[in-house]
């Protein structure tokens, strides 16, 4: 996995600037004791944090091309709001360029903008990670980091999905329809 990580780390740093591989990384250390906390392998998980904004750079017109290319249903919100694109196109660029890449990496990078319909523990680990990374100083993360290891990873992602569907509402933002149908099923799912 080390030489997979080099490799990872060196591509990443040709494609971010400083500020977006300081993020990266902090995902990537974040995910790493997330799923230390979690009982997760760790590696998969801290390589799936590093590469999860592989294509966050890219242009509107370049998320949109690209969705295209690789057969990536788009609907009128990623149209409007193209920059959700980035992780599924970031997955099916990272499966062409790093074959190597495990399906749980390139499934958790897929999934770290609206979820995904089932999602393993790796993807609500890099979820919960982009949310709380050191870098992160939005409302409520500290609550979120203190939970860390006192709720279960379902719950701790249920909390970080929710504080993230509250920004979009008090920003007035719109609402992917995966982000609806996930935060319904979870809510379905819910025991209490």
């Amino acid at each position: 996995m080390t030489d997979l990580w080099d490799r990872a780390l060196a591509a990443m740093r040709e494609r971010l600037g400083a500020e977006g591989m300081r993020h990266s990384l902090g995902v990537a250390d974040t995910a790493a004791r997330l799923a230390e906390t979690y009982g997760v392998d760790v590696e998969p998980a801290r390589l799936a944090g590093l590469l999860h904004d592989w294509a966050k750079d890219a242009t509107a017109s370049e998320l949109l091309s690209a969705a295209d290319d690789h057969g990536i249903p788009v609907t009128d919100v990623d149209r409007a709001v193209p920059y959700l694109l980035h992780a599924p196109v970031a997955a099916a660029e990272l499966k062409a360029a790093m074959p190597d890449l495990d399906d749980q990496v390139l499934a958790a990078v897929a999934a770290h903008t609206y979820g995904a319909e089932s999602m393993s523990p790796i993807d609500l680990i890099v979820y919960v990670a982009d949310t709380i990374e050191p870098g992160r100083v939005h409302a409520g993360v500290e609550t979120l980091r203190d939970a860390v290891g006192v709720v279960s990873l379902q719950e701790l992602f249920m909390l970080a999905y929710a504080s993230s569907l509250r920004h979009l509402v008090d920003s007035r933002r719109r609402i992917h329809p995966a982000t609806v149908a996930l935060w319904n099923r979870l809510v379905s799912e819910d025991p209490r």
